[in-house]
């Protein structure tokens, strides 16, 4: 019989390479459509993911690929087939999770060539964290996101030594998805500076963007990178949700006050920015409270502004804004560390009289 669909979970088992190679080469059927092959937390290794590249070549057919491959023994030896197995022209959906594994640039090269391949995917979630991938690799592979269709992204590169080589190749590939909807870059704890922040924030001026979720912290960006993302948010007419985490940066007032300046997005109802221990101030938290009082529709609001300069002016800014926004109905709002007395502390209490 066909197999047109085959999900298979067979994670945190005994499953090692022999029986994983085996598996593997079982799955090279024509008329395979989707596949969901759960095999994290096992000690298969580079012999299954060769064989599951080479038995991914044969499914011409294949649409949804869920490959959960995380915390396994797989390598660069056999993550640069399993890669190369991936350029599936029919390919709309693929989820790829190699986090805690030993795949490197030799992966993430392959791995950027065949999603230039793609060119009808629509989805994209790659959990690539804690790996061996570098600036050459995470480059390469940020080449191959130019995917026309492309309406999800799910990028998880932190706690890796990507770099702002990176960075500018994803502003690229992501300035060629027109469709964007909904974006997830999880880039913290790498070598992005601002060389790299900048241009990666200006490629995110996507007009039909909805959902953003931007994570930096414990990285060098700056007032740069903050700057352009405030121009860039101010292109996302259509933004109905943003969490942004930029704590422990080297953003200051200068790029504290851009930034916020362009949350002033019509349709924004949860916001999360996380801007504690930088050097911002008054300039950023004014600008913020301005911001925040052209969106009438905000429903959730989370800040973290604390270990930083703001101050009074700050506090009664925030404090007129939420008054504006009355449809609140959770509000977390950290202003630990700062300079902020009763003078500023009183309208801002005063203003979650909901």
């Amino acid at each position: 019989p066909r197999i047109i669909k085959l999900y298979l979970n067979l994670y945190n088992t005994k499953i090692a390479d022999p029986g994983g190679q085996a598996l593997a080469e079982g799955l090279a059927s024509p008329d395979l459509k989707y596949l969901d092959l759960a095999l994290h937390s096992t000690i298969i290794g580079d012999r299954t993911a060769i064989a599951l590249g080479s038995s991914l070549r044969a499914c011409d057919k294949l649409e949804k690929a869920v490959l959960p491959l995380y915390n396994t023994k797989i390598t660069d030896v056999g993550g640069e087939p399993l890669a190369r197995g991936l350029d599936r022209p029919e390919l709309k959906d693929l989820t790829l999770y190699l986090q805690d594994t030993t795949v490197g640039d030799n992966f993430a090269i392959a791995f950027g060539a065949s999603l230039r391949a793609c060119h009808k995917l629509e989805k994209a979630q790659l959990g690539l964290y804690s790996t061996k991938i570098t600036d050459l690799g995470g480059q390469a592979l940020a080449q191959g996101l130019t995917c026309p269709g492309l309406h999800d992204l799910d990028l998880r590169l932190f706690d890796t030594i990507v770099g702002d080589n990176t960075g500018i190749a994803l502003a690229s590939s992501l300035r060629a998805c027109d469709k964007l909807q909904k974006v997830t870059l999880m880039l913290y704890n790498t070598k992005i500076t601002d060389v790299g922040g900048e241009p990666l924030a200006r490629g995110l001026d996507r007009r039909e963007l909805k959902d953003l979720k931007l994570y930096l912290q414990d990285t060098a960006v700056g007032d740069n990178f903050a700057v352009a993302l405030g121009s860039s948010l101010r292109a996302c007419d259509k933004l109905e949700k943003a969490q942004l985490v930029l704590y422990n940066t080297k953003l200051s007032d200068v790029g504290g006050e851009a930034l916020a300046s362009g949350l002033d997005r019509p349709h924004l109802q949860d916001l999360d920015l996380r801007i504690r221990d930088t050097e911002v101030a008054d300039l950023t938290g004014v600008s913020l409270g301005r911001a925040l009082s052209k969106c009438p529709g905000m429903l959730k609001l989370h800040l973290e502004l604390g270990s930083s300069k703001m101050a009074d002016a700050s506090g009664s800014a925030l404090g007129q804004a939420l008054q504006t926004c009355g449809k609140i109905t959770n509000a977390t709002i950290m202003l630990h560390n700062t300079k902020i007395t009763d003078v500023g502390g009183e309208p801002l209490a005063r203003g979650l009289d909901r």
